[in-house]
């Protein structure tokens, strides 16, 4: 990863803020002088707010603004606002009044006054007039930063502007670092109308984004975690810590990490950045020798201390021990946390920890280890243990802690600990167990926590290790582990399994179980899958197994439709001792409600799924793919945006690969049903090449895509493959008929606008195709009939008043509104014209709902807006038309006002004059008639 920019060209996640700002200068303008307070940390990003927010405003809007220096009583007297009034006299061309005060600053102003009387109060005055005067002909934007820096002046004259200022078009922007005490700022707050801000630290998902723009590339959810973990979501040290990462050896320096003690890193974690170090450094170097080496001792603990555990290993406790931890706390450093402390910053500690010398920390850590060997915290005593070098204690401690962690269902944290077991092994001493014992545990929490090719790395080295003829049903443990890791990495597996089974004698429980996970692997080809389910199924009866059975009953009830056989594997499986399988059930649940069309419940199963795989500690493994189950069933119902923020909070959780591609699918089928192309675009981009996964699913979202650019043809070349591949016909049939719905799609855009003779007996030929491939699918569920209805449809063009019909019993919206789309082209008669017009309408409501800007702009199109509607947008006012060319691209309220930089309250009111204007009913008949009036378009951007 190499960093292409210290500072993130795009702006990043403050979003509502900048609309509060810009609602700020409309209520100035519009009610009289406003003052806006925007608190934050340092880093946080008040300055760079600030800067989008003059940046937007354009020439229409003055702006000026100064600093406050941080030598505060010692700065200069109302230093930030003699440059904000400068850059009015000097650079705006204000001209000479009767200044005489502000001449002494400024002479060009005239002659200036020496007189002692009243001589601060005429000086306010002037600043006063002179900030009315050059308010009264446009509106004016005034910012002080780091207002907790300000000298005692320049708040006198902040004070006395805010109570004095009565002509309306002056904005006062004034930024500061919590917590905000002072006179001033306590006046501000309880002043009417002050619009206070507090910008909170960045969520994963912004860093993420913050990352993408600065290095030029989406980085990997690992690196977004880290990263955010180690910045604390503060946007300065996360363009810092990305420069680092894009720049190895470039200054920072080669200490040894602090170790995971509470989980919020790892020995492998990157190196403070240089340049972050030396500011992140300058508040602890400042403190007196005692409170300095207990910062430091306390930093060997990890960004979170015990207070009991920090006085017994510092050898202080009482009065004296609470007067460094005081002058710690009230030097921001530490922050009373709990029964404990905390760094304020996870940076500030790392800085800390990293400045210790080598042999200082080993002491350190030795002391931490010597107080902690009661054992009551075994997985710190193991951190520390090996970070003193006591191998033997580290081991021992880390085995301890690694049963302690899979007990609580900690399973990344356990795969954590194995590996400090295994990288501390030692044959010459005697153990708990052997190393293949623990590869194997190893192997099988890679496999609960998602971390899948490290759990092959562990298995197979089991597997090197082991003698298969004398522990054979060991080496079909260790196979059937590694199967089960290859298969959620990349869908491989199979091979595994098989060698396994071939160890295990027929008929026992081992046996059944392995056929049961071997069936399992087999889907979605279904004709494979069924005889070792009901092989399975036979052999968890007969054994009274009730593992083998609960998979055998998940096999034979999903391909036979029976909800009561998912009932009963729901019931065993919640009395044993597998969480893993025990989340598997609603996958099963969501599949069969969504082929019988109830994809509101199946929804449901798989979000109820999710929270309990998070509860066990499976969030990021079985919780990935129980949300793509959760994602597809909303995606459906027309729940888009609760669908989008599953998706999103998925993708965040750095899921496993095959998982990934699923959510990445399903996400971009979602971007293109909205008009994202870019997102859809970078959504295929990213699984159109990768191994494992559904095929099928790629060709339809890759198909459709192709479509939405305008390139019917790739399309048509994407489902010639999809047709060619004989595992058309093995997979589940509702999921085979989306692909030849998408093709069938693609074969009508082919036909548009005037195809010659040649085209459309190749558009027939490949039609005849859909229909034969759709005569060799059977019928699954209610779904797959209403895929049916629809692919005959599209390729017959007839038949649409099924369909209709079909999808509104369903209730899918999107699907409901294509075909009455479709069914309103297909009745050209005038006869049918009033019939079409309300399919028209009834189609035109549900996209707008959806926000399905593509199908939103067809209807408008087709819409034929009546002859009192003629002429109608030359009433509107220029805004009026701004916004409605947008409107007819399918934007929302609070994206037109990102745009045009107003805010959303704004927007919603120029979008109910427009309604109001043009006599329509919905924002897609307004639509209808920018179309048809030439506003929105080709020639205007909006396709």
């Amino acid at each position: 990863m190499v960093a292409q920019r210290v500072v993130s060209p795009v702006f990043v996640g403050r979003g509502e803020e900048l609309s509060a700002l810009a609602a700020a200068l409309d209520t100035a303008v519009e009610q009289g002088p406003a003052v806006a307070l925007l608190a934050g940390e340092a880093g946080i990003g008040k300055s760079r707010l600030l800067a989008e927010f003059t940046r937007s405003l354009g020439p229409a809007v003055r702006v000026v603004g100064g600093v406050c220096a941080e030598l505060g009583r010692d700065a200069l007297p109302y230093a930030p606002l003699v440059t904000a009034l400068r850059t009015l006299i000097r650079v705006e061309g204000v001209t000479p009044g009767p200044y005489r005060r502000l001449a002494r600053w400024f002479p060009e102003l005239g002659e200036s006054g020496d007189g002692p009387e009243g001589g601060r109060h005429r000086l306010y005055e002037e600043v006063l007039a002179l900030i009315e005067r050059v308010a009264a002909d446009r509106p004016l934007v005034i910012s002080v930063e780091d207002l907790h820096w300000a000298d005692a002046a320049t708040c006198e004259l902040l004070g006395f502007l805010v109570r004095n200022l009565t002509r309306p078009r002056v904005l006062l922007v004034l930024t500061h670092r919590p917590p905000g005490s002072g006179p001033l700022l306590s006046e501000l707050a309880r002043r009417p109308g002050t619009v206070r801000l507090r910008l909170d630290r960045f969520d994963e998902g912004d860093v993420g984004r913050q990352l993408t723009a600065i290095l030029g590339t989406e980085p990997d959810p690992a690196t977004v975690g880290r990263i955010h973990g180690r910045s604390d979501g503060n946007p300065l040290f996360v363009e810092a810590l990305a420069h680092a990462e894009g720049r190895p050896g470039d200054g920072t320096r080669a200490v040894e990490a602090a170790p995971p003690l509470d989980g919020t890193g790892d020995s492998d974690a990157a190196r403070t950045p240089e340049g972050a170090r030396d500011l992140l450094l300058d508040g602890p170097r400042s403190l007196r020798s005692p409170a300095r080496a207990l910062l430091r001792l306390a930093s060997v603990a990890g960004v979170r201390v015990g207070h009991r555990l920090l006085a017994e290993v510092a050898g202080r406790d009482g009065a004296e021990l609470d007067v460094l931890l005081r002058e710690l706390v009230d030097r921001s450093l530490l922050v009373a946390a709990d029964d404990g402390y905390a760094f304020r910053h996870a940076l500030i500690r790392d800085a800390v920890y990293e400045d210790l010398l080598p042999g200082e920390r080993a002491r350190l850590h030795a002391r931490y280890a010597e107080a902690l060997r009661d054992g009551a915290a075994p997985a710190e005593l193991a951190a520390h243990a090996h970070a003193a070098g006591e191998r033997g204690l580290a081991r021992s401690a880390a085995y301890l802690a690694a049963d302690r962690a899979r007990r609580s269902y900690a399973y990344a944290e356990q795969v954590r600990l194995l590996g400090m077991v295994l990288d501390l092994w030692d044959a010459d001493v005697r153990f708990d167990t052997d190393r293949i014992g623990v590869l194997t545990d190893a192997a099988e929490a890679c496999m609960l926590s998602g971390d899948y090719a490290r759990g092959i790395e562990y298995a197979s080295a089991g597997l090197a290790a082991v003698d298969e003829r004398r522990e054979p049903e060991r080496t079909a443990l260790l196979l059937e582990h590694r199967g089960r890791l290859r298969h959620r990495l990349n869908a491989t597996g199979v091979e595994d399994w098989e060698r396994a089974l071939e160890l295990l004698p027929p008929g026992s429980s081992r046996r059944g179980r392995l056929l049961g996970v071997l069936a399992m692997g087999l889907l979605p080809e279904v004709d494979r899958a069924r005889g070792p389910f009901e092989e399975a199924l036979t052999i968890g009866r007969a054994t009274d197994d009730a593992l083998v059975t609960v998979r055998g009953l998940l096999g034979v009830g999903s391909l036979s439709g029976d909800l009561g056989m998912l009932a009963e594997a729901r019931a065993l499986a919640e009395h044993l001792d597998s969480n893993d399988l025990l989340l598997t059930v609603p996958m099963y649940e969501a599949t069969l409600h969504t082929r019988a069309g109830d994809h509101s419940r199946a929804a449901e199963v798989a979000d109820d799924g999710i929270r309990l795989a998070r509860r066990y500690g499976l969030g990021r493994s079985r919780g990935a793919e129980l949300a793509r189950h959760t994602g597809s069933g909303l995606i459906l119902a027309g729940r888009w945006d609760e669908a989008a923020a599953v998706l999103e909070e998925s993708l965040r959780l750095d899921a496993p690969p095959q998982s990934r591609r699923g959510l990445r699918i399903l996400a971009g089928r979602l971007s293109l049903l909205r008009g994202d192309l870019t997102a859809a675009a970078e959504a295929a981009a990213a699984v159109e090449h990768s191994e494992g996964g559904s095929l099928f699913a790629r060709h339809q979202l890759l198909c459709l895509l192709a479509v939405a650019q305008g390139d019917p043809e790739r399309a048509d070349l994407l489902l010639e493959r999809a047709l060619s591949d004989p595992a058309l016909t093995r997979i589940h049939s509702s999921d085979a008929r989306q692909v030849l719905v998408a093709g069938a799609l693609a074969q009508r855009a082919r036909l548009s606008p005037r195809p010659g003779r040649e085209l459309r007996e190749r558009v027939a030929a490949r039609q005849t195709q859909l229909a034969a491939a759709d005569a060799a699918l059977g019928v699954d569920g209610a779904l797959d009939q209403a895929w049916q209805t629809m692919l005959r449809a599209l390729v017959e063009d007839d038949g649409w008043d099924h369909a209709v019909t079909a999808w509104r019993r369903l209730r899918q919206p999107y699907e409901l509104a294509l075909c009455l789309f479709h069914s309103a082209q297909a009745r050209p008669a005038a006869d049918d014209r009033s019939a079409a017009t309300a399919r028209l309408r009834e189609a035109a409501r549900l996209a707008e709902d959806l926000r399905a800007a593509p199908l939103a702009r067809q209807i408008a199109r087709l819409l034929r807006p009546g002859p009192a509607q003629e002429g109608l947008t030359q009433g509107l006012t220029q805004r009026e038309q701004e916004v409605l060319r947008l409107l007819a691209e399918g934007l929302s309220n609070r994206q037109i006002a990102a745009r045009l930089h107003i805010s959303p309250s704004t927007a919603g009111v120029h979008v109910s004059h427009i309604l109001t204007k043009l006599h329509a009913a919905t924002r897609t008949e307004a639509a209808a008639i920018a179309f048809r009036d030439g506003l929105a378009g080709s020639g205007h951007g909006g396709g």
